[in-house]
Formats: C-alpha cells, structure tokens, sequence
C-alpha cells in the first residue's frame, strides 16, 4: 500500500522543480526592473536617431510604459543598468548629434551599431567616456 521509490523521487524532482522556476521567476523579475535614468536616456538616444521605422525590428518598438530592460536591444544587469546595446541594422542613417544620452549609459559593457549608415559621420565622442566598454563593433556602419 505505501508509495513505490520510484513514485516518490519523482515527487520530490517536481518539488523541486517548482521551487527552483518560482524562485527564478521572481529573482529574474526582481532583476530586470529598468532604471528610470536608463529609460531615459535610452528614450533621448532613440530621439536623437534618424531611422527607418519599417527596417527597425528594435528602436520602434521602444516606449515610456515597458521596462527598458525588456526592450529589444537592450540587456540590463542586476542593478537595472543598460550594459549591452545591439543596435545592429536598424536602418539608422545620419550621425549620432548629441553622445552624451549614450555616454550617460556608464554601466555599457557591449555597443553593436554594426551595419547603419552613418553616412560618414564622426564615431561619437561620448564612447570615450564609457569606462565598462568591452565590446565595439562598428563595422559597416559608414562612419567617417
């Protein structure tokens, strides 16, 4: 009459289980709660950007009522911080104008603008400013 060994360790597997996706959940929600400065300048960056909204799989989607760390593009560290940016063919053309919405993400490690048209434009000068960069990559972004 007792429970068979086997039906009992897959019992305890779902235990398990359950506590570890519950736990995870809200540990990976409590985590990626964008900071609203990060918004911000994420928003200000998006502004400052000419791009074709119908090429755009990243940048048309962003906007004020979704936690910037959920934004297509965008990964955010435990803290809220923006630390990776992927910008990669969105259809951007002309120069960035203002850096300092970009220079403001202190916490980049990661900036993808790979694959725009800068049209010849000067890199931006507020990547100088990010002291976490790890990872660039510019190719075929047409900058001057």
């Amino acid at each position: 009459m007792g429970i068979s060994l086997h039906s009992q360790c897959f019992f305890c597997f779902i235990c398990i289980l359950s506590i570890f996706c519950i736990t995870n959940g809200f540990t990976h929600h409590a985590y990626s709660q964008c900071l609203e400065d990060q918004r911000t300048l994420l928003l200000e960056l998006k502004n400052e950007l000419i791009f074709n909204s119908t090429l755009s799989t990243k940048l048309a989607l962003w906007n004020q009522t979704q936690d910037c760390c959920s934004w297509d593009g965008v990964e955010c560290d435990g803290a809220g911080h923006v630390i990776s940016l992927q910008l990669n063919e969105e259809g951007i053309s002309g120069g960035i104008h203002n850096s300092s919405s970009l220079s403001g993400l202190r916490y980049l490690k990661k900036l993808n603008l790979a694959d725009n048209d800068f049209g010849g434009g000067q890199i931006p000068g507020g990547i100088l400013n990010l002291k976490h960069l790890t990872h660039l990559d510019l190719s075929n972004a047409s900058f001057g």
